[in-house]
């Protein structure tokens, strides 16, 4: 298909739900999210989880935030849960081998358990330069747009979005040939991406502390 044949998709790539410990969105309400953020899709990043996700009238990419020694990666596109706990880079490298997408999330988020992209010895298809929830915004932004130029690598934006108000805050456009799974992720590895979006607001982050401490109670 040619590029003129492209459509842009916005969609934000970093969407916890309720299948993450630490999230408070119900799947099944993601066509509505989705459609009322102005949203062409989503990609989930559960925390070490990749739950079997069936979701109708939307486009919902499944996927893993996984824990390594290192820091956070998110696989989008593997068919299974891949093992926590291992180096970043033998974390990678497994991704690569089950056909996935591999993002390094937030990676200058000094409250998060960050991987410095540069430390890397296998590069990752892309890097998260716009992460709504990181409470310094402008300077990761910065920081990690840097490094994205400095490794000739991807880019693409996320809301980190753990409640349902906070769909959309950041996103993605990308060139894709489809709307299918597999041209959508090609279109991440190619680089044909547009990460945009703001910071969470003050609102919306205590939002979710307010619902994490009920779910405690």
């Amino acid at each position: 298909m040619s590029l003129a044949t492209c459509m842009k998709l916005k969609i934000d790539f970093h969407v916890h739900t309720r299948f993450s410990y630490d999230a408070h969105t119900r799947p099944e309400l993601l066509p509505q999210i989705i459609g009322r953020r102005g949203l062409d899709g989503v990609a989930l990043a559960e925390h070490d989880n990749l739950p079997r996700v069936e979701v109708k009238d939307a486009l919902v990419i499944p996927g893993t935030e996984i824990s390594t020694v290192d820091g956070h990666l998110i696989a989008l596109g593997v068919s299974r849960q891949i093992s926590r706990g291992s180096r970043a880079s033998e974390t990678v490298i497994e991704i690569r081998r089950l056909g996935g997408v591999t993002i390094i999330p937030h990676p200058y988020d000094y409250f998060s358990p960050s991987i410095n992209p540069a430390n890397l010895r296998v590069k990752p298809d892309a890097i998260e330069t716009i992460n709504a929830s990181v409470i310094f915004f402008e300077k990761a932004k910065h920081k990690a747009e840097r490094i994205a130029q400095e490794l000739s690598l991807p880019t693409v934006g996320g809301s980190d979005s753990h409640i349902p108000e906070t769909v959309g805050d950041a996103y993605t456009i990308v060139d894709s040939d489809s709307t299918s799974i597999e041209d959508v992720l090609l279109a991440v590895k190619e680089g044909r991406t547009k990460p945009c979006g703001k910071a969470t607001s003050l609102w919306n982050r205590l939002r979710k502390s307010t619902l994490d401490i009920k779910r405690k109670i």
